[in-house]
């Protein structure tokens, strides 16, 4: 499958759950996915230019926050579903099933906790004077949602690189290809 195939195929079903997706057409969206964004995080700094680093840290993360990025992040939600979509008949190509995409709900529950407790502790202090315990205690609550993301994305990369399985290999989320006419039977 060419690149261009993939991505027609890629919005041709961009709400078909079901069936199998090559990684050939796995691997072509993906790679016109990052092109789209970067394409389109170009467009936005021409646009948008962003803020000078102005030495003060809390300055310099709430200037690269604020940053308007609406390109990105409307090319984000329209390409939310087909996203998942594609990466769920990759995963039913590789014989797992497409269930597996529910584990990325456990980092966001966790980043719910996680933000509730960043936003008390950095609420009982001043910005100025932020004690040791404060900042282990942030640390202590992000460092768990970094490592179920990362866990969760190498689980992720391991389905998606593991090679086709057919039907007839024992892969009960793909339809059986009927043998071709010359592929029947035996001539000896």
């Amino acid at each position: 499958m060419s690149f261009v195939d993939a991505v027609a195929s890629g919005f041709r079903n961009a709400f078909n759950f079901k069936g199998a997706a090559r990684r050939s057409e796995f691997w072509y969206w993906v790679l016109f996915t990052l092109l789209l964004s970067l394409v389109l995080s170009t467009i936005e700094s021409v646009i948008w230019p962003p803020v000078p680093i102005q030495g003060d840290w809390m300055a310099d993360l709430d200037a690269f926050t604020s940053a308007p990025t609406p390109l990105t992040t409307i090319a984000s939600i329209l390409l939310f579903i087909p996203n998942l979509a594609v990466t769920a008949r990759r995963f039913h190509d590789a014989g797992f099933s497409a269930k597996w995409l529910l584990l990325q709900l456990i980092p966001l529950g966790y980043g719910i906790f996680a933000g509730i407790g960043v936003f008390v502790v950095l609420a009982s202090g001043t910005e100025a004077d932020f004690t040791y315990e404060q900042i282990v205690a942030v640390i202590f609550l992000v460092l768990p949602l970094i490592a179920m993301a990362l866990a969760i994305m190498v689980i992720f990369l391991v389905f998606a690189l593991k090679p086709s399985r057919s039907f007839y290999d024992g892969n009960k989320y793909v339809e059986p290809v009927p043998l071709a006419a010359a592929d029947e039977g035996t001539t000896a």
